[in-house]
């Protein structure tokens, strides 16, 4: 009966930690996009993008606001599906614009980490 327990007590410590690990991620991203950090922020998307972006013009680009609005977990535990308010200041302009974020993330098995598939946020001028 003991051992039963224990193991009980170990698989729920392990989803725990991996709920962790996937906040800490997510998080992560959010923060990079948030300062404007975006060659640190495509560190997070896999597969990569197939063109490299344009550094110089999301330089000038202005976060204001990166807000989740939504997070859902799906029964596998190994995807998540986020939505998230990002509002900025484009290149050259005084306007802010609001993006809604529509975002997949996977659990990666092989690297033991969270990876956004959908991409870096659709910001445009």
């Amino acid at each position: 009966m003991y051992w039963f327990a224990l193991i009980i007590l170990l698989s729920a410590c392990s989803h725990d930690y991996d709920l962790m690990k996937m906040e800490e991620q997510v998080s992560g991203y959010g923060s990079a996009i948030r300062w404007n950090l975006f060659k640190k922020a495509v560190a997070y998307l896999d597969p990569p993008p197939l063109q490299t972006p344009d550094w110089k013009r999301l330089a000038e680009i202005k976060v204001t606001s990166y807000s989740p609005q939504f997070r859902d977990l799906l029964p596998s535990g190994k995807v998540m599906m986020q939505t998230v308010e990002i509002r900025y200041i484009p290149p050259g302009s005084v306007v802010e614009k609001t993006v809604i974020d529509q975002q997949r993330w996977r659990f990666d098995e092989d690297d033991s980490r969270w990876v956004l598939e959908s991409g870096l946020p659709p910001l445009n001028g």
